[in-house]
């Protein structure tokens, strides 16, 4: 929001609708991202389990071969569960610029 001269009301309302529409897209984005996140992360698991219970030796060398197994989809996850805080925090600003400006806009309709 640019402006070369005093705030008005109706200003701060569009970029209340802008970051709506913007918050509502993203919030469709990050639901498309859970649900990746869960997929992966389900998938790992039971991968990871698998392998944990079919290796031989102690729980150490079981977890490591587990690990050395299970790269990609470890990565994957990871990288999924990554995306998916990435966004909740894009959220989380969006919803705080929200709020300030409807803290502004309740500020310019008492100085009016």
């Amino acid at each position: 929001m640019t402006r070369n001269g005093p705030i008005s009301q109706v200003d701060i309302e569009n970029e209340i609708l802008r970051l709506l529409d913007l918050l509502e897209s993203e919030t469709e984005a990050f639901e498309k991202l859970a649900e990746d996140f869960a997929k992966k992360d389900a998938f790992m698991k039971s991968s990871w389990a698998k392998e944990y219970l079919s290796a031989k030796g102690s729980i150490k060398e079981r977890e490591a071969w587990a690990d050395y197994k299970l790269g990609d989809p470890i990565f994957d996850s990871k990288m999924a569960e990554g995306l998916l805080k990435a966004k909740r925090e894009k959220l989380l600003s969006l919803r705080t610029s929200i709020d300030a400006l409807r803290t502004l806009n309740a500020n310019v309709r008492s100085q009016v």
